[in-house]
């Protein structure tokens, strides 16, 4: 009877391993840190749920404010609590976006404190990533030597700090070119609309999975099961989201 007992033992025990053993990785955690260049139609979030339909644990999250620097960010201005955020954070990736004209007519502020975070004393050291924005009527890619200024001062400063380039921008500008018809800024020609957002995300995705985003959803909501709610973050029509998709993927060299 004994020995029929130890054996129940070990079966349970080899069970409760096996459990253990398929048990999911955590989650792989990422900060955005930037403005509304970051945070417009939602862009953090989309990027989440794009991972999540290809089965990607990302936890996403992000520390921005309108207008706001990473000289804001760093030092703590407007209330901001960046510092603090990546100490607790634990985070893998972090993206850094600094002011968006400030690449360009403020180069040494975004060397300065693009290098302050980087040799932040962190409970864990993560890829760091520089989000480069696109150009607009007020800097005008017409003052530039190089075709894609923003991204050429992010060249110099990967050469020195490592890191990667989201090449949002340039992806932009090459875009633009081929679909004029679509809209990727605000009547403000700034901002992104949602159709630039979401190519932004794809640029994203694609970067930081090494996947191609043909085949996403064009549209991405969140259920409230208690409420019975869906909150919409973003609605492209599927057409224009398989165009958007399309030109991601061959920029990449993704096979379609």
């Amino acid at each position: 009877m004994a020995r029929k007992i130890l054996i129940v033992w070990i079966l349970l025990f080899a069970w409760q391993s096996s459990l253990q053993g398929q048990q999911e990785p955590p989650k792989e955690r990422i900060l955005f840190v930037g403005n509304s260049f970051t945070f417009y139609w939602n862009l953090p979030k989309i990027v989440e749920l794009m991972a999540q339909q290809r089965q990607l644990r990302w936890d996403i999250d992000q520390a921005t404010l309108g207008g706001a620097s990473l000289e804001q960010h760093w030092k703590g201005l407007r209330e901001l609590t960046t510092q603090t955020t990546l100490k607790n954070g634990n985070y893998d990736r972090v993206i850094l976006q600094d002011y968006s004209s400030n690449p360009l007519k403020k180069p040494e502020d975004t060397k300065t404190y693009v290098q302050a975070f980087q040799k932040m004393p962190l409970p864990k050291t993560p890829k760091w990533y520089y989000y480069s924005t696109w150009m607009y009527p007020n800097i005008d890619a017409k003052e530039h030597e190089h075709p894609y200024p923003i991204q050429h001062f992010y060249e110099g400063l990967q050469q020195v700090n490592g890191g990667q380039i989201l090449v949002v921008g340039k992806v932009f500008a090459q875009f633009q070119k081929q679909h004029p018809e679509i809209n990727l800024l605000t009547d403000d020609n700034k901002h992104t609309s949602p159709e630039g957002t979401y190519l932004a995300a794809c640029v994203i995705f694609s970067q930081l999975s090494d996947q191609s985003p043909i085949g996403l959803s064009g549209q991405f909501y969140e259920r409230d099961e208690k409420e019975k709610i869906d909150t919409y973050f973003i609605i492209i029509q599927n057409k224009t989201a398989k165009i958007l998709q399309n030109f991601v993927a061959t920029y990449f060299e993704f096979e379609n």
